[in-house]
């Protein structure tokens, strides 16, 4: 794994100690100037709107997005299901065991 984040592939998964500096931060060069996201990237990154968090600390704000789900591929997978269920014609139901 490099030891920084190219800004020209895909972003490595974010995790909740991302508010910290550790093995798995996420560290841009950018003109030889080296840093951290700052939190609206962090959001970006996960497809919610800027400042989504902007009323807790910013260390609070990271954990909250290494927490969340990526919004665009839980839209994609919830719009597949739909997809699936309006082919199938049939209702589903849970399963009673008892």
């Amino acid at each position: 794994m490099s030891e920084t984040d190219s800004l020209d592939l895909p972003a490595r998964t974010m995790l909740t100690s991302e508010g910290s500096v550790n093995r798995s931060t996420h560290f841009l060069n950018i003109d030889d100037t080296y840093r951290t996201l700052t939190p609206v990237e962090a959001e970006r990154l996960n497809g919610f709107p800027d400042d989504w968090t902007d009323t807790m600390p910013d260390r609070m704000r990271f954990f909250c997005m290494g927490n969340a789900l990526v919004v665009p591929i839980i839209t994609r997978i919830g719009n597949q299901i739909e997809r699936i269920e309006n082919m199938n014609g049939e209702s589903f139901s849970q399963l009673k065991l008892f």
